[in-house]
């Protein structure tokens, strides 16, 4: 009986601490992506009338590309998530060769609720920066530019488990803040404002 009871304990003490790390300690995925990107742009020296020398000017536009991320997870339902990703402006005049990209790359903690096996809901507080770059010509005058910018995604999703090392996510959503320079001002200085974006996001996740 006491070798029984011994063996048993010995088995508790194994297999309990393996239980406990039943999660994934390494996970990446791709996904598609589209971002709802709101704009506004001023000029606070457009004009030297001083009751009206603001002008601005608000527009919404659509992006599509797509990303991956990689997440180290050190706790059972706290991880850390590393993500990068690429878009394209839609929508821009034909005939004029314009071409806008913008590149986000952000990183944060994710905290995922495993109380169930297959449906793995989980938010995310995510920082970093976002590159966007530029180029078009009116057929007489062309350019091209770049800027940086603060960038950050709050939001969350859920994961749906396919095997024990794939699971779809089947959506995700962020609120996606950007702070790039679209303020003029009147000494001819620019000043990062707030751009209020959404994206929405869907993919696989490859769980190790």
């Amino acid at each position: 009986m006491f070798k029984r009871l011994l063996a048993l304990g010995l088995f508790a003490a194994i297999a309990l601490p393996l239980m406990a790390q039943d999660y994934p300690k390494f996970e990446a995925g791709g996904y598609y992506s589209y971002v709802r990107a709101n704009i506004t742009a001023k000029n606070e020296g457009f004009t030297p009338d001083a009751a009206s020398s603001t002008v601005s000017a608000s527009q919404s536009f659509n992006l599509q590309g797509g990303g991956g991320n990689f997440v180290y997870n050190p706790f059972h339902s706290l991880g850390i998530v590393a993500d990068f990703a690429g878009y394209d402006v839609t929508g821009l005049p034909k005939g004029t060769g314009a071409s806008v990209t913008l590149f986000t790359y952000m990183f944060g903690p994710r905290y995922t609720y495993r109380g169930n096996e297959r449906f793995q809901p989980f938010a995310h507080a995510l920082f970093g920066g976002a590159h966007v770059s530029g180029s078009g010509s009116t057929g007489f005058v062309s350019g091209s530019g770049t800027s940086d910018a603060f960038a950050m995604a709050i939001g969350g999703g859920l994961d749906i488990k396919l095997t024990n090392h794939v699971a779809l996510r089947a959506f995700e959503g962020d609120y996606l803040l950007t702070r790039f320079d679209t303020t003029i001002k009147a000494n001819g200085s620019t000043e990062a404002a707030n751009q209020n974006n959404f994206r929405l996001a869907a993919g696989v996740q490859f769980r190790f």
